[in-house]
């Protein structure tokens, strides 16, 4: 498995320049004012509104400083920073640093609870904040801490480096991760620490001053200590954004318009920015995708080599505050990854990896063992907790120290390191390292709860959901909604169980430890949802609540459901926002869902700035690196037919559906088939603009997908897939001719009204067939056309202007010979016809006019159902194999008249 870096970096960046052992000897702010002087000019930091060179960032930093000696704590340690992201944040940390203490990241979208107790235990006498965030500072201050707003700062005051000597083995930061005690524990770090993780990530990316690095974390976390310090003590760029602000378009706005050579996220945010691709994107400039903070997945670096060029290359490691970078993995497209997860990789400088049993013996070879990290370079300890720091570091007569992890690893043959889980119960969510005990102690805060369980599930390959388990004292209650908002203050969001399950009794195992494979699994539509279910009533509601839907992966989701009790967390409603701008062209603020977080709610929103236009084209599955699927609608105008289909294709292959455009209500229906397949045209272009094409059609829409084909062709452009499902040339079969069925729809109409629409129409989508097939066993052997529809009454009338438009413009419409290439899958149909007599012709018409290849598969079931279960996972299989033979020139024609 082991991979060699010299073939993943066949092309070395012509500035870089190896970090090397002798440069970690000195401070951070040494080494940052070193390429201050080499590249004053470049930019250093840019954000949404500011962009400093690394002159301006260093003169600012030194700004901040010099205000920093004059206040009346400036001899105290440690100093908090209350900052947004962004360069105000960067260029008071370097001030901090620069004076040779310690800073303290605060996040302001913390808890209020949260972050009075980083500054308790911190025992930080001096907040630097600015105008943004002053107000919160001065809550969260004490008598005793000073308060300074930089936005204030003189202008005047001397920009010159300060030139103070600063031993490598001074303390440079303080970083809370979660504790197992149910508080946050302060990380302390030196900067010896700090240059030597910086000096192996960059000698393992080769970062230079050429990169363009992004920054996405808050800089509260270790994600933004690597981002900040791996870029900017290289004379590198840093280009920030708070996705969750801003959303995932605009990351993908900031990757091509910034040309971003590095881009650096947790697992889970890269997972929900790949879904908003639609393969039609380029990065060229873009030449590492590093994941950090939780384990990456086979499937992350699947995406990867879909989305992204060779050029490009995968970096995995595994590391954590105490620890910095321990192992990493190098990966490009040719890497052969054979486990779930990524391997950790191969060693770093000066780092070792013990894997130990129970009794801290060395494991055997090809065993499971605890991770323990043996280096010189681990953290200095735990803030204000020597018992703590006592018990988990521990020294070597060598001079090096024994860092327990709590993950488990195994050793392949070849040296890498594979991930095999966490020992304790500390798990990573969105890449933030949390300790369940400090949830379960919250949860017992409340006063409700005699008994708490909190773990972790994975619906999907790395998408880790917490799920808490309850059980109240006699006479207790409480709702999902009135715990969620109480956690919400005592804990970060990311901490906050997605589901929430009240039992009698916690399950036991024998011995009366908890039984965890015994707890229920969360169903989080159920679990959350207290109302009853209120249906969409027009048609932007419908595509509003089928984003929310395939963003939460629940069915049904009622109008007046929930966002966050549907399981629902900040980065599912970034990738809903994205969806939701890329639907209706309304970009909204994430911050909506705090006040609006209902379907409904968002549905009006949306009416306020947004005319709900109607498009032919309508939008099944958007994501996917294949070509476009373009399905067209059967004889009734509907295409809720195809719904089902789609998620039994590859998970690659983006889904259109075209529906007639007098289905609006204010256009005349199309009378010409030609005419229909014209403006049918004109609409995939807007996904599409050129070949090569990939048609489908059920029913009627078969025919339409046939003359965009002729079309296509005359037009010269490539068609790279027709494949006839079920469909014969009308007129030509020995059945009862197309255009003799049409008029049996409207006798029934004259003779049962609407009762006789409401059954075909609304009842063929939604009612079970065998319902259907005793009362209409005679209807059905002649009208299969109809199957498909299902809307509501008030919009029958269309329906049926589009039949007989329909019928017409087939009446009327010329088979000419087709030069390309067709595939015909077909069913038997005996179950709609047996005994009739009715002789079907094997090719169904179409191998007199059809010049080039015409091949033929079997589908079972008949013709009605063909769109339902089981037989429309064959019917998916059958059309799948027939898509993936993209060297056979092909148009998909679906439906059997």
């Amino acid at each position: 498995m082991r991979n060699n870096r010299n073939e993943i970096y066949s092309s070395v960046p012509l500035t870089f320049a190896k970090f090397t052992k002798a440069d970690t000897e000195q401070s951070i702010p040494s080494r940052f004012e070193q390429q201050v002087q080499k590249y004053s000019g470049n930019i250093a930091i840019k954000t949404k509104t500011t962009t400093l060179t690394y002159q301006q960032l260093n003169q600012k930093a030194n700004q901040i400083a010099r205000l920093i000696l004059t206040q009346k704590d400036s001899n105290q340690q440690a100093i908090a920073l209350l900052l947004e992201q962004g360069a105000d944040f960067i260029a008071a940390i370097f001030a901090v640093l620069k004076l040779g203490k310690i800073y303290i990241p605060l996040d302001a979208q913390f808890p209020r609870h949260r972050l009075e107790y980083i500054l308790a235990d911190s025992q930080a006498p001096l907040i630097i904040t600015n105008t943004r965030n002053l107000a919160l500072a001065q809550e969260l201050a004490t008598t005793e801490s000073e308060i300074y707003n930089i936005d204030q700062m003189n202008p005047e005051i001397a920009s010159e480096n300060l030139d103070l000597e600063i031993s490598p083995d001074t303390a440079a930061y303080i970083i809370y991760t979660s504790g197992s005690t149910g508080k946050p524990k302060g990380v302390l770090q030196s900067h010896r620490n700090v240059l030597h993780y910086c000096m192996n990530n960059t000698n393992a990316m080769h970062i230079c001053s050429e990169d363009r690095m992004t920054l996405l974390y808050s800089c509260s976390v270790m994600g933004a200590v690597r981002c900040i310090f791996n870029s900017l003590l290289n004379g590198a760029s840093l280009y920030t954004l708070n996705v969750k602000e801003e959303g995932l378009n605009q990351l993908v706005n900031l990757l091509i318009q910034e040309k971003i050579t590095i881009y650096h996220s947790v697992a889970t945010l890269f997972r929900h920015f790949i879904d908003i691709l639609t393969g039609e994107e380029e990065f060229p400039h873009l030449r590492v995708i590093r994941l950090g903070g939780e384990a990456a997945v086979r499937r992350d670096v699947q995406l990867y080599r879909k989305y992204f060029p060779e050029t490009c290359h995968f970096y995995a490691s595994l590391g954590s505050t105490e620890t910095g970078t321990t192992r990493h993995f190098l990966i490009n497209h040719q890497t052969p990854i054979h486990t779930s997860t990524v391997p950790i990789g191969y060693p770093v400088e000066d780092v070792e990896i013990l894997l130990l049993d129970v009794e801290g013996n060395p494991v055997k070879e090809g065993e499971t063992g605890e991770i323990v990290v043996k280096s010189r370079y681990l953290a200095l300890g735990y803030w204000g907790k020597p018992e703590l720091t006592k018990a988990v570091f521990k020294p070597c007569a060598d001079g090096t120290t024994l860092y327990h992890t709590g993950d488990l690893g195994r050793m392949a043959t070849d040296g890498c390191l594979i991930h095999m889980g966490r020992k304790d119960f500390q798990v990573k969510i969105r890449g933030f390292r949390i300790e369940l005990a400090e949830i379960e102690m919250a949860l017992m805060d409340t006063g409700i709860f005699k008994e708490t369980v909190v773990i972790t599930r994975e619906d999907t390959p790395g998408n880790t959901h917490l799920v808490a388990y309850l059980v109240t004292y006699p006479g207790k209650t409480t709702t999902v909604k009135e715990l969620r908002e109480t956690l919400q203050h005592q804990l970060p969001e990311y901490m906050v169980p997605t589901a929430f399950i009240f039992l009698e009794r916690i399950p036991l195992t024998p011995n009366g430890k908890i039984n965890r494979l015994a707890l229920p699994v969360p169903e989080y539509g159920q679990t959350a949802s207290e109302g009853s279910y209120i249906a969409p009533s027009d048609r932007l509601e419908r595509e509003l609540l089928e984003l929310w839907e395939q963003v939460l992966g629940i069915q049904p989701i009622g109008m007046e459901d929930n966002f966050f009790e549907l399981g629902g967390h900040s980065l599912m409603a970034i990738q809903l926002f994205a969806q939701i701008e890329k639907k209706f062209h309304k970009q909204l603020p994430l911050a909506t869902l705090i006040k609006s977080a209902t379907p409904r709610a968002i549905a009006k929103i949306i009416r306020q700035s947004v005319d709900d236009t109607y498009s032919s084209l309508v939008e099944l599955k958007s994501s996917g690196s294949r070509k476009p699927l373009f399905l067209i609608h059967p004889l009734g105008g509907e295409i809720l037919c195809y719904r089902d289909l789609v998620k039994y294709l590859d998970k690659e292959q983006p889904v259109y559906a075209l529906q007639p455009l007098a289905l609006d209500g204010k256009n005349p229906p199309h009378t010409s088939v030609s005419e229909m397949a014209t403006h049918y045209l004109q609409a995939i272009r807007t996904i599409q603009p050129q070949g090569s094409y990939v048609l489908a059609g059920y029913s009627f829409g078969g025919i339409v997908a046939f003359e965009m084909a002729q079309q296509l062709h005359q037009q010269g452009e490539e068609i790279a897939n027709l494949i006839l499902l079920d469909t014969s040339r009308p007129g030509y079969s020995k059945r009862l001719p197309f255009l003799l069925r049409i008029p049996l729809h409207f006798h029934n109409f004259l003779l049962h009204g609407t009762d006789y629409l409401k059954e075909k129409i609304i009842s063929w989508g939604r009612w079970k067939k065998h319902q259907l097939q005793e009362k209409y066993k005679q209807f059905l052997k002649v009208t299969p056309h109809l199957v498909d529809i299902a809307t509501d009454l008030s919009e029958d009338d269309l329906h049926i202007q589009v039949i007989e438009a329909n019928a017409e413009a087939l009446s009327k419409y010329n088979f000419r010979p087709y030069p390309g290439s067709l595939t015909l899958l077909r069913t038997e149909d005996e179950e709609r016809d047996p005994g009739s007599g009715i002789e079907y012709e094997p090719l169904f018409g179409w191998g007199e006019i059809v010049l080039g290849n015409l091949d033929v598969d079997f589908i079972p079931g008949s013709h009605l159902s063909i769109l339902e279960e089981p037989h429309i996972q064959v019917l998916a299989e059958k059309l799948q194999m027939s898509l993936d033979k993209t060297k056979v020139k092909q148009v998909v024609v679906m439906g059997k008249e």
